[in-house]
């Protein structure tokens, strides 16, 4: 079956090209920067090594290392097949605006082998599972391309938080995932990234949720030249929760852009987002924010928020929360401020003794607290704080 799916998305790709500033979802961050990058090689994982502990699942250029399963302490709790030994369609099935968008067709057609990751109805783990995405090329211009499946049963209560680590020259890391809450389950979903290379990032994650499902999804991006992420959640039926919170610090001429589609499809379920950036020098940030309320979809109750902290005059943010709805009985609202510094409240800090740079300091950290503190996973808040310290004192 993966073959056929490769090979539809190949023909998707070869007639659609890389996607152009006249689609909604690409207006404005352009795809020229990643046309340099052509497919490579991956090399092999098995002379890898990297450590790790019990509680990590390690990826190399987006192959799970099924060497580090042999210490996961978590290993009786998980079923692990390689994607091409799927056949069941439903699997594989993904929303009408990932199979129409091009650069995701040209990761369906490109990835090597990838993994289905199932973890085993009533699953409950009490600490988080770390996720090692290590990406390495030794060629300029590289893309290296990963798609895998995580499955979590019935009643799973899980938690993981994924870290991605850039070694060698710079590359085009392109990502797919798909998540599949079954009912009642429970996911916390952390995400740090942290670029210490000039690598550009361009991730599809889909979230694909049940019945009275808690879905968290909480995420610090730090210094990414460039990122683009689309995130999109189907609230397929009654009673479940999808939360969720980003922080972004960009700076210089980095370009972050963040896609996020809600599909309320059943009644009684809850959503929201809230996303801040924080921009200086000649950096942009995107936000691209949608809530769908299907028809029938009553007592829905969703909301939006994106705040942007501008501390240059250079720098840009561009934001469009949406709202679609199709029933009569809900309560949804969205907002969004862009702005510099209130200079009332420096004023207001340096009457009380605090000089102007230490003051400023207190008003970007306050103003990114506020959605650090929302993140489900006090690990992620620990590493998100000492972050936002060194990117602030940086």
């Amino acid at each position: 079956m993966i073959d056929i799916l490769k090979k539809i998305s190949s023909d998707f790709f070869n007639k659609q090209g890389y996607p152009s500033k006249k689609l909604e979802n690409w207006k404005f961050t352009s795809s020229k920067n990643l046309i340099k990058f052509d497919k490579q090689d991956s090399p092999d994982i098995v002379s890898r090594k990297i450590e790790t502990d019990e509680s990590t699942l390690l990826f190399i250029n987006g192959k799970l290392c099924l060497d580090t399963l042999e210490n996961f302490k978590f290993k009786d709790n998980l079923e692990i097949q390689d994607l091409v030994n799927i056949n069941d369609e439903n699997v594989f099935a993904f929303s009408n605006t990932f199979s129409n968008d091009s650069m995701f067709n040209l990761g369906m057609s490109d990835f090597e082998s990838g993994h289905y990751i199932k973890f085993k109805k009533n699953t409950t783990l009490e600490n988080p599972i770390k996720i090692i995405n290590f990406f390495e090329n030794n060629s300029s211009d590289c893309r290296i391309t990963s798609f895998n499946i995580f499955h979590f049963e019935d009643g799973s209560q899980v938690s993981i938080i994924e870290k991605d680590i850039n070694e060698g020259t710079p590359s085009f890391n392109l990502k797919l995932n798909k998540f599949i809450c079954d009912d009642a389950s429970n996911l916390k979903f952390g995400k740090y990234i942290e670029e210490k290379s000039d690598c550009h990032l361009l991730s599809y994650s889909y979230y694909e949720v049940g019945k009275d499902v808690c879905l968290n999804i909480d995420s610090m991006n730090k210094n990414s030249i460039f990122s683009k992420e689309f995130i999109e959640i189907d609230l397929n039926n009654t009673g479940s929760d999808a939360k969720i919170n980003i922080l972004n610090l960009v700076k210089n001429e980095q370009h972050l852009d963040n896609n996020i589609l809600i599909n309320h499809n059943a009644e009684h379920c809850t959503s929201f987002q809230h996303v801040r950036n924080i921009l200086d020098n000649k950096s942009t940030a995107v936000f691209n924010g949608k809530v769908i309320v299907a028809e029938g979809a009553q007592h829905t109750d969703s909301n939006q928020s994106n705040k942007n902290l501008l501390l240059s005059l250079d720098s840009t943010a561009f934001s469009n929360p949406q709202l679609e709805i199709y029933a009569d009985d809900v309560s949804c609202g969205h907002g969004s401020t862009t702005g510099a510094l209130d200079e009332n409240s420096i004023f207001y800090l340096r009457a009380r003794g605090i000089d102007q740079s230490s003051a400023q300091k207190m008003l970007i950290k306050a103003f990114a607290k506020e959605v650090i503190d929302e993140f489900s996973l006090s690990s992620v808040q620990d590493i998100s704080e000492i972050a936002l310290d060194s990117w602030i004192n940086g």
